[in-house]
């Protein structure tokens, strides 16, 4: 049978019934690209190439402009870079301050004064023309090196600031050879610098200083050279020499070393048996002391002071309580006979005193600030007197060293004739202590024990109270514990007792003679903000000469010798 096909329509048909559609996801508006074409019209009649061309130039140029012109013309001068020897200099263009050396300043093209100065150092004035390149400084500053070496004009002056610099500023032992380094190229200056070291000793106190100390020492020796072991051993032979005038300098060396060479030190046979024979001879002399008593004479008053003998003696200064290998170290003084106000001055007589010399009145307060001999301070206790009862017979508080020091060259000129010779003045601090003990061999307090009497601190006290109100010690004197303390002479040493000797001859009460310079001075006594225990007649303190305060004041002795 024949098989017959489906018309040509039918197979269409089916072949279409049979094929899958294609199945298109549609695109994202996202990936979709819009391509938008910028033709550039021409401008000022110039082709796109052409003005394009000469853009682009023209951005090239200014690129190069900035790189290797602009900071030249902007800068128009010269980088001028000052070192000196020491440093530290001031430097001056034209009179303007530009920084210390080292220091890099720009100078304006045209001719200029360099003026570089230092304290104590000669100024070195150097005119010159700075011409001020353009081409490249960008990349290579135009610059002028000075280096100059300084000369020492005034080595004294330069030392005397060092020490004071150092007495205040004992945690900074750089001091110490900063100062040297800068000295050091001035030979005539030698002498100074050793003068500096030999002063400088009173104010170390640690390890970390004694290095410093040490190290400029060894640069004195070396002089301007590099230090070497011989001038470091030099240095070490000159502090080692301190023990032919000091005898108890090895006390000294168990304070200043570390902890464990201290002890180490300590430990050996040779300070064991200098502890022993110093024992034994302070016990001699402590053994051989006596009261002495006041030699007689009765007592004077100038200018509503009231003053009383002391005689002379050996004083055994310090206190051996705390063990001898201490800053109290017990030492013997001669002290000469003087007298001495009964006790501190009163505001009635301060002001009989700034009647007389307005230069020191409350109203004249800020010219003392500028001269920097009084602070901020100065006499407040008087701004309200009238609301304090006793006023007149307060003792004068908030009173600086300078004020106490003048108030005794005023009453030195209103001495009688009988006390030709004499001269008032604040008391060093061995003649305070031994004023204060009253007599007393080896007493803590001016009446040998504690006295209610005496103005401590307490619950519901602030202040001071009237002058004269303590028990009278053996020489007639009052408050001198408590009440306020007192003014002395003396520059403060931490550890001038440990540069001393076991012969009194050795140890002058003038300590002037040996510590001329300093940062703060000796205060005696204790205050009214003290606890008692804690203040006995050989306890130190110290403040800046130019502190006032509400606990410190003064008292005065008339001497034949004038330090």
């Amino acid at each position: 049978m024949t098989r017959q096909l489906a018309p040509p329509i039918i197979l269409r048909a089916m072949a279409k019934k049979k094929r899958k559609p294609i199945r298109r996801k549609p695109q994202s508006t996202e990936n979709r690209e819009e391509r938008n074409e910028v033709v550039l019209k021409p401008f000022l009649g110039l082709s796109p190439g052409l003005y394009l061309t000469i853009l682009y130039s023209l951005l090239i140029l200014f690129v190069l402009f900035i790189l290797l012109f602009y900071k030249g013309l902007h800068d128009g001068g010269e980088y001028l870079r000052v070192t000196t020897f020491p440093p530290g200099a001031s430097v001056q263009v034209d009179g303007r301050y530009v920084g210390s050396s080292p220091c890099e300043a720009l100078v304006k093209k045209g001719n200029h004064t360099i003026t570089v100065s230092k304290p104590y150092f000669d100024a070195v004035v150097l005119k010159d023309e700075f011409r001020g390149p353009v081409f490249g400084t960008l990349f290579v500053r135009p610059r002028r090196v000075l280096d100059f070496d300084l000369v020492l004009a005034d080595p004294a002056a330069l030392v005397r600031e060092g020490i004071e610099d150092f007495a205040a500023n004992p945690h900074i032992p750089e001091i110490l050879v900063e100062t040297v380094w800068a000295g050091n190229n001035s030979p005539s200056g030698i002498e100074d610098l050793y003068y500096f070291m030999d002063k400088a000793r009173y104010f170390v106190t640690n390890f970390l200083q004694l290095h410093s100390y040490l190290y400029a020492l060894g640069s004195v020796e070396a002089g301007a050279g590099a230090m070497t072991p011989s001038s470091l051993l030099s240095a070490v032979n000159k502090i080692v020499q301190f023990n032919q005038k000091y005898e108890n300098f090895p006390f000294w060396l168990t304070v200043v070393l570390q902890y464990d060479a201290a002890q180490r030190v300590v430990n050996t046979p040779w300070f064991t048996n200098l502890l022993a024979d110093y024992r034994m001879r302070y016990e001699q002399l402590r053994t051989q002391a006596r009261t002495v008593q006041p030699s007689g004479g009765s007592a004077i008053v100038v200018q509503g002071l009231r003053f009383v003998n002391v005689p002379g003696g050996d004083l055994l200064q310090g206190d051996g309580q705390d063990g001898f290998a201490s800053l109290q170290l017990p030492h013997p003084v001669s002290i000469p006979s003087f007298l001495m106000s009964e006790s501190e001055v009163t505001n009635k007589v301060f002001q009989t005193f700034t009647e007389n010399n307005p230069e020191w009145s409350l109203a004249n307060k800020s010219s003392l600030i500028k001269q920097g001999i009084a602070d901020e301070q100065y006499l407040s206790a008087w701004q309200n007197a009238g609301d304090q009862p006793d006023w007149e017979h307060l003792p004068v508080t908030f009173v600086s060293f300078h004020a106490a020091r003048a108030f005794c060259q005023w009453l030195t000129s209103k001495l009688p004739p009988a006390y030709a010779g004499y001269s008032a003045r604040l008391p060093f601090e061995s003649e305070w202590e031994w004023a204060s003990r009253g007599g007393l061999v080896g007493a803590d307090y001016p009446t040998g024990r504690p006295s209610a009497e005496d103005r401590f601190f307490s619950p519901g006290i602030d202040g001071p109270s009237p002058v004269g109100g303590s028990a009278r010690n053996g020489y007639g004197l009052q408050d001198m514990t408590g009440n306020v303390w007192e003014w002395c002479l003396d520059w403060y040493s931490p550890v001038k007792y440990l540069f001393s000797s076991l012969n009194p001859e050795n140890n002058n009460f003038d300590s002037s003679q040996e510590l001329p310079l300093g940062a703060e001075k000796v205060i005696r006594g204790g205050s009214w903000a003290n606890e008692q225990e804690l203040i006995k007649v050989s306890t130190r303190g110290s403040q800046p000469p130019d502190w006032c305060t509400p606990y410190l004041g003064f008292r005065v002795i008339l001497s034949r010798y004038v330090p």
